[in-house]
């Protein structure tokens, strides 16, 4: 046998296992997953499950590898994993190929990446252009894989040709994510010939540069592609700059006749006006679009030069005719995302009436709106009739809008942001009025130290311990002096400590005391409801205080789900074991979501007993079965009863394949069988389905 000594703990880990997974047990590395990520870490990645029984190999996000670029030691050894994860298990799905463990170890990893006989997914991301061209070479031979994304990679002519070689032969590549991906001139033209020659991807994201190079053939290439494709079912498209318009029209016009695809987004777009008349010809005339997102895009009333820098903000007034006829012709959209800032108040009545009245549409997203016109857009949602169809993302709290939060029922969000005028005075206003307003479920208060000293901290904490709605807080301190430690810290805390209903919590600038530390710590062990934590004190100490006291019983707490601190070399110790935590909740989520839809195995079975308190098992649960929030609590309850009498809990734990049978005894006692179902419920209270040991 071989072995890998951890760094950290100092435990041997035999890598070379084989795997041992199966329909209904995990692999062997499953119970050694704190181990592996040891070696993983040091270089930017994180092995996790991605569903019940499967891995996969992540990026996380905020690592500071910085510290271990020269420690090529364990940049070996994490090569080293990765290729025998990749060579000769099944149950490794995907990986994340980060240029840390990818540079010097490129050619090792592509053979790996070739005999792989699980590998589905996969995600690169390289600047190092010899490494790059090792996997474009290796790319085409890929014969199983179904999801590729692809960001920053140096292509070189070579290597080009095997990406659109990979395009046109696969036969099981379903979403490619191109997005961060620039191709200039002819190096577009190649990728598209290979793409338009795909009959499998359906669901794709591109950035704009692929069809906007010197190369007039790219439009006329992808708008082919779009009209006789017959697979493609989401297409989104990312630009480089609102505040560049972009000439929509071969994308959007191909879509006038094609009935198969069915969302569209587009993201940082700028729309003027002949752009918005192409969108608008095409939902009269598309019979399949259903979920349509404009996602941060700005939209601009007069025609603009096409790749110039927009110099001015139009008004959008009139464009409200055309989005008026499109809606009207248009039967089969469900979903729209948009901002509607272009839209005047004479007009607001009008454009959301059409939108109420949609014969077909279920849902609005209102990404941006006037400021200073959200009280009237929140009273014409109401008047259409159906306001439960339109979402406001948030109303930014100003002089001007502060005294209307109570009646912007609409609006879940509030934010109030670096502000120039008298911020002390306008939180005095905004936060005695939060508590009664129970449709605020997130708040962002960002201040300056100087502000957030004295009456402000009181308000704060009296909100925090009134609220029973607020779901989502974020507090930001700006400090530009030097900060101490006093009682506004301590005040806030100690609300904090008392909150029930705060799920995600972020603090950066605070100053906190040792203390302080000891009361964010026992919050999060003893919250029932707090499952993410970001924190970023003004005094770096303050991380190191709470991630070493927090580490030696976070193994007890389920509810974490994330958490980020200041990075410091001291926390190496102490933070290991709260991001495996962090990864073992995670996994336990997704588990107990799958057994909730119908997956029956054992381990999903304990993870739904362990997370049924969670509320992220209901968001999972929601995001698997499309439901509302009301829907997934009905479906964990059943799920979790599903397994309450005694042979269903016997055959679901695998003592019994049927039902349980006893032998009948000679002295005539009780057994197991004979209790009567008040007597076993009883016992249930003690017993998990987790407690029953697995054969050997």
């Amino acid at each position: 046998m071989l072995f890998l000594k951890s760094h950290s703990s100092g435990s041997l880990m035999n890598y070379r296992t084989l795997c041992t997974s199966s329909e209904d047990r995990l692999c062997s590395v499953f119970a050694d997953l704190p181990l592996w990520n040891e070696i993983f870490w040091q270089v930017g990645l994180e092995l996790r499950e991605l569903s019940p029984g499967q891995l996969s190999l992540v990026e996380r996000r905020c690592a500071d590898v910085s510290t271990f670029l020269s420690y090529t030691v364990e940049k070996s050894e994490a090569a080293t994993l990765l290729c025998h994860l990749l060579s000769h298990h099944h149950c490794f799905v995907s990986v994340h190929l980060n240029h840390y463990v990818f540079r010097h170890h490129h050619k090792l990893i592509c053979d790996a990446l070739l005999k792989s006989p699980g590998l589905t997914k996969l995600t690169f991301c390289g600047k190092l252009t010899n490494a790059s061209q090792s996997f474009a070479a290796a790319l085409p031979h890929l014969k199983h894989l179904q999801e590729l994304q692809l960001s920053y990679v140096p292509f070189n002519r070579t290597s080009l040709e095997g990406l659109s070689e990979l395009l046109a032969s696969t036969r099981s590549l379903t979403t490619l994510t191109m997005s961060d991906q620039i191709f200039e001139g002819d190096e577009a033209v190649v990728v598209l010939r290979g793409l338009g020659q795909n009959v499998t991807i359906s669901t794709l994201s591109l950035h704009i540069s692929l069809l906007n190079t010197v190369s007039p053939q790219c439009g006329d290439i992808f708008a082919d592609y779009l009209r006789c494709n017959q697979t493609l079912l989401s297409l989104t498209l990312t630009s480089s700059s609102c505040l560049i318009i972009y000439d929509l029209r071969p994308i959007v016009g191909a879509l006038f006749c094609n009935n198969i695809l069915s969302e569209l987004k587009l993201i940082e777009f700028a729309l003027d006006r002949r752009s918005n008349m192409i969108i608008t010809d095409m939902l009269s005339r598309n019979r399949g679009l259903k979920r349509f997102h404009m996602d941060c895009c700005i939209f601009y009333g007069n025609d603009c030069d096409m790749n110039t820098p927009v110099p001015i903000f139009w008004s959008g007034s009139s464009l409200i005719p055309y989005w008026l006829a499109a809606l009207a012709e248009n039967n089969t959209l469900e979903e729209l995302t948009m901002g509607v800032s272009w839209v005047k108040p004479q007009n607001c009545s009008s454009f959301f009436r059409a939108l109420a009245c949609h014969t077909s549409l279920k849902k609005v997203n209102v990404q941006t709106c006037d400021q200073y016109d959200v009280v009237q857009i929140c009273r014409v949602i109401r008047d259409t009739g159906a306001p439960e169809r339109f979402v406001l993302r948030q109303l930014i709290v100003s002089n001007e809008t502060a005294t209307v939060i109570p009646e912007c029922k609409e609006v879940s969000r509030i934010s109030q942001y670096w502000h120039n005028g008298d911020e002390v005075a306008l939180l005095r206003t905004i936060l005695p009025l939060l508590p009664a307003c129970s449709h605020v479920k997130s708040v962002v208060l960002q201040m300056t130290g100087s502000t957030f000293n004295g009456e402000v901290s009181s308000l704060i904490e009296q909100y925090l311990t009134d609220t029973t709605a607020l779901r989502k807080l974020r507090l930001e301190i700006d400090s530009e002096n030097l900060r101490s430690v006093d009682l506004s810290e301590q005040k806030l805390l100690q609300a904090l400590s008392k909150n029930k209903s705060i799920r995600k919590l972020s603090l950066k600038g605070l100053c906190i005391s040792e203390g302080e530390a000891r009361m964010l710590v026992d919050k999060l062990e003893s919250s029932r409801t707090l499952c993410r934590l970001y924190l970023y004190p003004y005094n770096c100490e303050a991380s190191t205080w709470f991630v070493q006291m927090l580490s030696p019983n976070v193994s007890s707490n389920y509810m974490l789900l994330s958490m980020r601190t200041c990075w410091t070399g001291r926390l190496c110790g102490g933070w290991f074991p709260i991001k495996d935590v962090v990864r073992r909740n995670n996994s336990l989520v997704t588990r107990a979501a799958h057994f909730v839809m119908g997956t029956r195995h054992k381990y999903c079975a304990a993870a739904a007993e362990l997370m049924q308190h969670n509320h992220e098992l209901v968001v999972k649960v929601q995001e698997l079965a499309s439901v509302d929030e009301n829907e997934a609590v009905s479906r964990i309850e059943d799920s979790l009863k599903s397994f309450t009498e005694l042979d269903d809990f016997m055959r679901l734990a695998g003592v019994v394949e049927c039902f349980v049978t006893c032998h009948r005894r000679d002295d005539g006692q009780k057994q197991l069988v004979d209790l009567n179902p008040y007597c076993w419920l009883h016992i249930r209270q003690f017993l998990k389905v987790g407690d029953i040991p697995d054969p050997k």
